[in-house]
């Protein structure tokens, strides 16, 4: 048989365990956030993302989301039609379009029914919506804000606790 490379005559010798100093660096900082909660215990108590209580809340949110967004579609739809089509035609054929009016006419083009009308259909009401919904969420924390978060907390706490007195 084979000797085992170390000398240990084929099986594998107990690693020898290395004081607190000698130990890796990692291994130290990973120990240490085991051992203590982060950040004062504030991660400990996350918030529950789903409840069965708030589905109907959160349908009623949705379901207003979407007749928002098809509101907005359809208004911006007369405004279109107002400004591309019918106010060319009421100032005459040999008048200029309103900067807007070119604008608006050069940004959203309806080439699908030839510039004839504003037309959208159910998908732009649901992509109107969920920019909308992007744009209304709140960012997330970040470690650094939440770390500050807690220490202002712990901070209030201490100079609300009543001092001794000796």
């Amino acid at each position: 048989s084979r000797a085992h490379p170390r000398g240990t005559g084929g099986r594998l010798a107990a690693r020898p365990k290395l004081s607190k100093s000698r130990r890796p660096r990692s291994l130290r900082a990973f120990r240490g956030l085991i051992e203590r909660p982060l950040f004062g215990g504030m991660a400990e108590r996350g918030r529950k993302l789903f409840s069965l209580t708030r589905l109907p809340i959160a349908l009623i949110q949705s379901y207003a989301l979407i007749a928002l967004s098809g509101a907005w579609l359809w208004g911006f739809g007369q405004l279109w039609n107002f400004m591309v089509i019918e106010l060319p035609k009421d100032l005459g054929p040999y008048s200029q379009m309103s900067s807007l009016s070119m604008f608006m006419h050069r940004a959203f083009p309806m080439r699908e029914t030839n510039d004839t009308e504003f037309d959208f259909k159910f998908d732009h009401v649901l992509m109107v919506a969920i920019v909308m919904v992007f744009l209304m969420m709140g960012w997330v924390s970040t470690r650094q804000e939440v770390k500050e978060q807690g220490t202002k907390s712990k901070k209030q706490a201490k100079a609300a606790s009543p001092k001794k007195t000796q």
